[in-house]
């Protein structure tokens, strides 16, 4: 096969390759993007993206064998247009003569999914369509409120949201993902400010986040400083924590929950019960709150449910925590888990999630 058809096939099949790739020259300049990249990216020029910063031994050991690890997964910063962030690569050194090379790209994306959450992300972030709805939570029997839940909605553009556990879990692990978390704060101080006209004055501000979040040190420093930033008293901010998956090293997330707890934030672990290893968790992790999975409240009237969430309401009782019923609906389900011990809850039965704008017009 002759070598201009060689380079022929091949250009068509990174062109048409479902992982994102981008040439970077090693004069800072994008010289050419595949549909995927496009396609994530949203691109209408290359001059809309490039390539802030990319790790120094990945560069200087352009071409030495042993360096072959170095380009296997490593953070490159990107700038697109009005952002800038972090994604995880993998870079293919490619010589061009004896002196000089380029960079070939890929973007660490293993499905179409996480193509289109990328995609979508983005989107919400340049569009401003990030935004958060708050739910109560309730004292069961005298109907006070001990908190609110925030909880993130990423709009489609079309009028409506896109599905949160389609798009989260592809992009948590991307720099990405702290733009999100970033706008969400941005939004959280808005309703700091007003929280006590609207009738949260005593009332912890929750924000959902992921096991994987709290375990990156990064996201530590976002939280602390946002405690810092608006003189937070102990308990009036706290962070839900979602277990999506099994905690790799629960000495890493230790560590993380008692530097949160330092700064007075409040740590409740989300869907107890629907998770990997919830029993270890309240064992061995610092938290304040469980929260009973929604699953357990809408089969309360089986026996056998009727005892687990007993026997967790007096686990709670006898460590200290505190505990709250999800996905309340009706009132047999909320009598019914005020008689198992439940006596905080969460569900449409006492209030619906709403946006900021909705308590304030009905304060007014």
């Amino acid at each position: 096969m002759k070598s201009d058809k060689e380079l022929q096939y091949l250009t068509k099949s990174l062109l048409h390759h479902p992982s994102p790739y981008i040439i970077y020259e090693l004069d800072g300049s994008i010289a050419w993007a595949n549909l995927a990249a496009n396609y994530i990216f949203n691109l209408s020029s290359l001059e809309e993206i490039s390539v802030v910063k990319i790790d120094d031994q990945v560069k200087d050991n352009f071409g030495d064998p042993e360096s072959i690890a170095l380009y296997y997964d490593t953070p490159v910063e990107i700038s697109l247009r009005r952002i800038n962030f972090l994604m995880r690569t993998r870079v293919h050194m490619i010589p061009v003569d004896t002196s000089d090379g380029i960079m070939l790209i890929e973007l660490l994306c293993s499905s179409r999914e996480g193509l289109y959450a990328l995609r979508k992300t983005i989107d919400c972030i340049e569009n401003n369509r990030i935004e958060l709805a708050y739910q109560k939570q309730v004292n069961l029997i005298t109907n006070e409120i001990t908190g609110v839940e925030a909880l993130l909605r990423l709009q489609d553009g079309d009028g409506g949201y896109l599905r949160n556990d389609q798009i989260i879990p592809q992009i948590e692990g991307e720099s990405l993902f702290s733009l999100v978390v970033l706008e969400s704060l941005a939004q959280l101080a808005k309703f700091l400010a007003v929280k006590d006209k609207i009738g949260f004055k005593d009332a912890t501000l929750y924000l959902n986040v992921s096991a994987h979040t709290i375990m990156h040190p990064q996201f530590c420093s976002i939280f602390t400083d946002f405690v810092d930033q608006h003189n937070l008293k102990d308990n009036q901010f706290g962070l839900e924590v979602t277990e999506t998956a099994e905690l790799a090293d629960l000495a890493v997330a230790r560590e993380s929950l008692e530097l949160l707890k330092s700064k007075g934030i409040k740590i409740a672990l989300d869907d107890f019960g629907a998770g990997y290893a919830s029993l270890k968790y309240v064992r061995e992790l610092p938290i304040d709150v469980v929260k009973l999975d929604k699953q357990f409240t809408f089969n309360v009237s089986d026996p056998t449910t009727a005892r687990l969430i007993s026997f967790v309401s007096e686990l709670c009782k006898d460590l200290n925590l505190e505990m709250i019923g999800e996905g309340i609906e009706t009132e047999e389900e909320k009598n019914m888990m005020i008689d198992l011990g439940c006596k905080t809850g969460q569900g449409y039965l006492m209030h619906r999630p709403d946006f900021l704008e909705s308590f304030k017009t009905k304060e007014l």
